[in-house]
Formats: C-alpha cells, sequence, structure tokens
C-alpha cells in the first residue's frame, strides 16, 4: 500500500508539475501570444508518446547527483513553431518534412529556447516536490527518453490554436518522484517554540453567554423604558450557548454562584 501511495503522489505531483510549466512556458515561447495558442497538458502516462515523423529536439536535465532525471522534448512540428515563430515568420502549414536536419543556426536557437524551457521544468519540479534539478549541457536529436534513471512519467503538452499539431512532451524520474514523496511523508511536523506556547496560552479571549434572543419591532424597542420586562424563550432549565472569541465552543445552564450569574458547562464543542 506504501508503493501504491507514493506512485499516486509521483502521478500526481507530475500533473501538477506539467500545469506549472504550461504557465510558465508561455513565458519562453511570446510568440503564442499572437495567435493565441494555449499549451495543454495531457494526462500523465508511464509510456513515451509515439513520436511523429521527423526531428525532434530534447533537453536533458540532471539532477543533484549528475544523472538525468528528467527532460524536455519538442517534436518536428513544435521546432517548426519555435524557429520560424521566433523569428517572426509565418508558421508552415506542414511543419518539417521528415527525414529534414536541422541546420547549426536552428540548432542554436533550439538549444537556446530549449534551455528555457528546460528552466521552466526544472523550477517546476522544484515548487511541487523539493527536488534541485538544472539543464545539462548538450542535447539529443531523439528525445530523452531512454537516459532518465530509472522508470519515467510522461505528460504530452499539446499546443493548440496553431495551424499544426505540435507537442512538447515533459519527462521525469518516477523513482526520484517518488522518493521525495516518501521524504514528505517522513518529515516530521513542525516543533513549536515552549515560549511561542506559553504565550499562546496567555492570549486574552472575551467569553460570552447567550441566555437567548427575542426579535422585537421597531416601535416596541422605541418605547421601552426603565424597569420595563423583556421575557426570553429560554426556560430556567434550558441550556445557554457559551462563545470564545465569536465562536460557539460551550453548552451550559445558568446557576447562581457566590451571588453572581454563572454557567455550569455541560457540553464542550471542539470541532
Amino acid at each position: 500500500m506504501g508503493r501504491e501511495r507514493q506512485l499516486r503522489s509521483a502521478l500526481s505531483a507530475m500533473a501538477g508539475i506539467a500545469a506549472s510549466f504550461a504557465r510558465a512556458a508561455r513565458r519562453s515561447l511570446p510568440f503564442l501570444a499572437r495567435y493565441r495558442a494555449t499549451i495543454v497538458p495531457t494526462p500523465v502516462t508511464l509510456l513515451a508518446p509515439i513520436a511523429e515523423g521527423g526531428p525532434s529536439f530534447s533537453i536533458p536535465i540532471t539532477g543533484a547527483d549528475g544523472s538525468v532525471a528528467a527532460a524536455v522534448t519538442v517534436d518536428a512540428n513544435a521546432i517548426a513553431v519555435i524557429v520560424e515563430g521566433a523569428l517572426g515568420g509565418s508558421i508552415m502549414q506542414n511543419g518539417l518534412p521528415p527525414g529534414s536536419e536541422l541546420t547549426a543556426a536552428q540548432r542554436a536557437l533550439l538549444s537556446r529556447i530549449g534551455r528555457s524551457l528546460a528552466l521552466d521544468l526544472a523550477s517546476s519540479i522544484k515548487s511541487a516536490v523539493g527536488l534541485e534539478m538544472s539543464p545539462a549541457a548538450g542535447d539529443t536529436s531523439h528525445g530523452a527518453q531512454d537516459s532518465a534513471t530509472g522508470n519515467s512519467l510522461f505528460v504530452a503538452c499539446e499546443i493548440e490554436g496553431l495551424p499544426i499539431p505540435a507537442t512538447i512532451t515533459l519527462q521525469a524520474s518516477a523513482e526520484a518522484l517518488e522518493s521525495a514523496a516518501r521524504e514528505q511523508d517522513l518529515e516530521p511536523e513542525g516543533q513549536v517554540d515552549p515560549r511561542v506556547a506559553q504565550a499562546v496560552l496567555d492570549v486574552p479571549v472575551e467569553i460570552i453567554a447567550e441566555l437567548g434572543r427575542v426579535t422585537l419591532g421597531v416601535g416596541a424597542m422605541l418605547k421601552l423604558r426603565p424597569g420595563d420586562i423583556i421575557r426570553l424563550p429560554t426556560a430556567t432549565d434550558d441550556t445557554a450557548r457559551v462563545y470564545a472569541a465569536g465562536v460557539h465552543k460551550l453548552d451550559g445552564i445558568p446557576v447562581t454562584s457566590r451571588g453572581q450569574l454563572a454557567i455550569e458547562i455541560r457540553t464542550r464543542h471542539d470541532g
């Protein structure tokens, strides 16, 4: 059950990471605003999405130990979107044809923007599970699906609103996310300074006992004079509500104690 819970935690974390990445990536791809395009994460999967024809471009992301723990991969159509969009051109209807090779200038541009996307993913991972990661130097034209340590989780982020379908695939090590989930489960609750705890106990709280309520018309209220009696619906043996700082915390019955009206507590409400 513990293993299943950790896997569920990893899947949930990956979904949150993808949502955070989708928001951050719009800053790395500002030209998408011209097309009113949006980045939409699909559900988390354990299998890498099937790559379409044409080149792909990946930026691996390494963990603190230097091993590859995540990656960002753009497919052929996403490459065309980045190259044309970043240079201010119009996005081609057909994207990059299968078998085409990237020029040195295209690869340099993709490296710069791909690194920005990788930083977005690393930042999203740190925000979600606290793992420190950073983009690795270099890239692989066939993606990084085989280079991450352990089993991986994948999310295909589809860029909607463009003339062509384009996808940015996110990958993260399931073992790394599960390990982070385990550490979060084992983290001890924060210790409270005893002096602070004692100070809280000394904070004054106003206690109000409500003996009853009655509704009067404005005219009747204006006619009240000293000596008049307001009859409450509460019987002498009915319970009265006791409020602490405006919250109903206790119930009791009215009694007299040392010549003073008092409340004998009968019920406590700790919810």
